[in-house]
C-alpha cells in the first residue's frame, strides 16, 4: 500500500477547493497541481508509488482555517527530474493556473470535506512544518492521535553564559556602512565584528552566550551580500568563542524579496536566505519557524522562538509583516510543553523569547505618511501577541524600524470559562540597525546600535549601545525588566 499522502494548501489566490469542485461538476474530474516550494524534496519515489497504486485517497488540508478534505485520486502525472509540467488537460484545470507548469499533477474525481475525527482516523493527525507535500508512514491512530507531536523538539545547546547579543538590520550589500573585510593596517573604520569585540572589551568583555539577528541581513538580497554576511558571522562567532549553534537568524523583508506576484507560488524568494542557513548550520535547520533551547551555567534556561514574518506574497504588500497562526501555532505549543517540562525537571522556569523581523507595536515617536512605503506593522500582530501571552513568552524581539525601542503590551483574552482576563504584560524590544549607512537611519537615531540582554534574579537586564564607524560604544537604553 502506498504511503498516505497529504497536500497542504492556502487560499491566497482563490477559494481553492471550490474552484476545483466547480471543474469536477463541469467535466467529471479536475487536475490539482502540486505548488511545490523550491526548498522541498522532489518526492519522486513517493509520487511513483502513488501513481502505481491509483486510485487512492489523498488528504488536502488548509491549516490556516483547519479545513480538511479527502480527494479520490485517479491519476498522477509527475516529472522524473522535477522540471515543471503543464497540465495534462487544461480544460480540467482551474482557470487561475491552467496555463502554468508544476512538478506534479493529481487528477481528482471527487473532493469531500471531512471532520477532524475522520481525518485523524485516516491520516493520524495534521502534519506540521512548512512543507506542501507530506508522505506519511503508516500511523496507528489509537497510539498516535496527533501526527509528529514532537516535530519541533530540540536538544539544549550548552552556552558559556546567558548573555544575549541582539543584532538587526545589518544590510550587507549596497547599504552596508562598515568595511566588509578586516583591515590589515590601522584605520578609523574597522570591520563590524572587530567593532563589536572592541565594544565588549570596553564594557569589561561580558561573555556572550547567544547571538540573535532579527532580519534584514542584506540590502536587496544580493548574492554577494549573503556571502559577506556568512563571512561576518563566522568571524564574529570566532571572536566570541561560539559555534553556529549559538546563532539564531530570522529573515527580513530585504532578505526575502517579493517583487513578482507569482514567484512565491514556489517560494523561490526564500531560497537565498535558506541557502545562508544551510551554509551556516548545515542541514540541521529546515523550517523558518523553529524553536531553540539554550542551557547556561548557573542554571539559566532560555527558549527562543524564531519566526518568519515575511509572508505576504505580492509586491504591493511586501513591506508588511505576517507570520500566520497555522505556521507559528504548533511551534508555540511545543514551546509551552518544553517550558513546562524544563520547569518540572529542573525547577527553573526558562526565559521565553520570540524573535521576528517586523514590529508589532509602533516604534518611532512619529510615522510620517508615505504613499510609497506603508506603515508596515505586522498584520497579525494582535493575534500573535495574544497567543504568545497565553504561552507565557516574556518578550518579543524585532528589528525593521532602525530605531531602538522598549515597550510592553497586554491584551484581554477570553478564558476557557468564557470570561475575559487581562494577560500578563509581554515586553517588546526593538533593535536599531547594527550597520546600515547613516542615510538609512531615522533622525530619532542617527547611530548604529546593538543590544545586550542578561537574565538576572527574576528579571531581564537590558542595555542598548550606540556607536558609529570610528566612534566608541556609549549607552543608549539601560533598563531592568521584571519578568512575570
Amino acid at each position: 500500500m502506498a504511503d498516505n499522502v497529504v497536500l497542504r494548501f492556502r487560499d491566497f489566490e482563490a477559494e481553492t477547493v471550490q474552484k476545483h469542485l466547480n471543474v469536477i461538476h463541469e467535466t467529471g474530474a479536475v487536475w490539482w497541481a502540486w505548488w511545490k516550494k523550491d526548498s522541498e524534496d522532489s518526492q519522486i519515489s513517493s509520487l511513483a508509488e502513488l501513481a502505481e497504486n491509483c486510485p487512492v485517497e489523498i488528504g488536502l488540508i488548509n491549516r490556516q482555517d483547519d479545513k480538511r478534505f479527502i480527494g479520490w485520486c485517479s491519476r498522477v502525472e509527475y516529472s522524473l527530474d522535477s522540471r515543471p509540467l503543464q497540465s495534462p488537460e487544461p480544460r480540467r484545470t482551474p482557470m487561475y493556473y491552467r496555463e502554468d507548469s508544476f512538478p506534479a499533477w493529481f487528477q481528482f474525481t471527487t473532493i469531500r470535506a471531512v471532520t477532524a475525527a475522520e481525518w485523524n482516523q485516516r491520516f493520524g493527525g495534521v502534519p506540521l512544518g512548512e512543507s506542501t507535500y507530506y508522505s506519511l508512514s503508516s500511523i496507528h491512530p489509537e497510539k498516535d492521535p496527533e501526527l509528529l507531536p514532537r516535530q519541533f523538539a530540540v536538544s539544549p545547546i550548552q552556552t558559556p553564559s546567558s548573555v544575549i547579543l541582539h543584532l538587526s538590520d545589518l544590510h550587507f550589500g549596497t547599504d552596508y556602512g562598515f568595511p566588509v573585510n578586516p583591515q590589515t593596517v590601522p584605520v578609523l573604520k574597522v570591520a563590524l565584528d572587530e567593532v563589536i569585540e572592541n565594544g565588549l572589551v570596553q564594557l569589561g568583555r561580558p561573555q556572550v552566550g547567544v547571538v540573535i539577528v532579527s532580519g534584514d541581513i542584506t540590502t536587496r538580497g544580493e548574492p554577494d551580500g549573503f556571502l559577506e554576511a556568512q563571512a561576518f558571522f563566522e568571524r564574529l562567532l570566532n571572536r566570541l568563542n561560539l559555534t553556529p549553534d549559538n546563532l539564531i537568524l530570522v529573515p527580513g523583508n530585504h532578505d526575502i524579496l517579493l517583487d513578482d506576484s507569482h514567484v512565491t507560488r514556489s517560494y523561490a524568494a526564500e531560497q537565498p536566505f535558506r541557502n545562508l542557513l544551510k551554509l551556516i548550520h548545515g542541514s540541521s535547520v529546515s523550517d523558518l519557524n523553529r524553536l531553540h533551547w539554550f542551557s547556561a551555567p548557573g542554571g539559566d534556561e532560555i527558549l527562543v522562538l524564531a519566526l518568519n514574518s515575511v509572508r505576504p506574497r505580492a509586491k504591493n504588500t511586501m513591506e508588511y509583516g505576517y507570520v500566520g497562526r497555522d505556521f507559528y501555532g504548533p511551534v508555540v505549543k511545543e514551546l509551552q510543553e518544553m517550558r513546562d517540562g524544563i520547569t518540572e525537571s529542573k525547577g527553573v522556569r526558562p526565559l521565553c523569547l520570540a524573535v521576528l523581523h517586523h514590529h508589532v507595536l509602533p516604534t518611532p515617536l512619529m510615522e510620517d505618511p508615505d504613499t510609497d512605503r506603508p506603515v508596515s506593522l505586522t498584520l497579525d500582530a494582535g493575534q500573535l501577541i495574544e497567543d504568545l501571552q497565553r504561552a507565557g513568552v516574556h518578550a518579543i524581539l524585532h528589528g525593521h524600524q532602525h530605531v531602538p525601542f522598549v515597550g510592553s503590551t497586554s491584551r484581554a483574552c477570553r478564558s476557557a470559562g468564557n470570561s475575559w482576563d487581562l494577560a500578563a504584560p509581554i515586553y517588546v524590544i526593538g533593535a536599531g540597525s547594527c550597520s546600515v549607512k547613516p542615510a538609512r537611519l531615522w533622525n530619532q537615531m542617527r547611530n548604529n546600535t546593538i543590544g545586550l540582554y542578561t537574565p538576572r534574579d527574576g528579571g531581564l537586564d537590558l542595555s542598548t549601545y550606540q556607536f558609529a564607524p570610528g566612534v566608541e560604544f556609549t549607552p543608549y537604553i539601560e533598563l531592568s525588566l521584571p519578568l512575570v
